[in-house]
This record gives structure tokens, C-alpha cells and sequence, in this order.
């Protein structure tokens, strides 16, 4: 089961020079990105406006295991979804 989150959450993140997430902080809580399971690209038109947004579905070392995105080509990181 998983929890879409009512409003996307921002969050810091770090990536590698491929733009895989190396760690992600919320709240003041920095956690390291032990896996990514997959990850998927989407591309929607709002208003005219074209929206790409890159997602990755990882699991950090205190046992998180969530989809967060990035949107491009900007750098905001949100996180969207917590699996049980």
C-alpha cells in the first residue's frame, strides 16, 4: 500500500553526475538513497505548457521506501508518494 501525499513535499536532494539521487533531506532529516528500484520520465502538457518531470522510486538507509521527482529542466526535487 502507499500514500500519494495530498500536496507534493519539497525536498534537498543530492545527485550523481548521471542525476541519479545520492540522498535526499526532509525536514532537517538527511537520509542516504541505498537503492534506486526504478525510475520513469513524464512528459504532460498543462495549460499549453509542456511539464517533464523525472521520477525515481527509491529506499533509504532508515528503511523509506517512496517515489519522489525532479522537475526539468529546473532543479526542484518533491516528494509525491510513501510505500508501507
Amino acid at each position: 500500500m502507499a500514500k500519494i501525499l495530498e500536496k507534493p513535499e519539497e525536498l534537498k536532494v543530492t545527485v550523481n553526475i548521471q542525476g541519479v539521487p545520492l540522498t535526499l533531506a526532509r525536514n532537517g532529516d538527511r537520509q542516504r538513497i541505498t537503492r534506486v528500484y526504478e525510475q520513469w520520465q513524464k512528459i504532460e502538457q498543462w495549460f499549453g505548457r509542456e511539464l517533464s518531470r523525472h521520477y525515481f522510486r527509491v529506499k533509504t538507509n532508515k528503511g523509506m521506501v517512496c517515489d519522489i521527482y525532479r522537475d526539468t529542466p529546473g532543479s526542484s526535487w518533491y516528494l509525491f508518494r510513501i510505500h508501507d
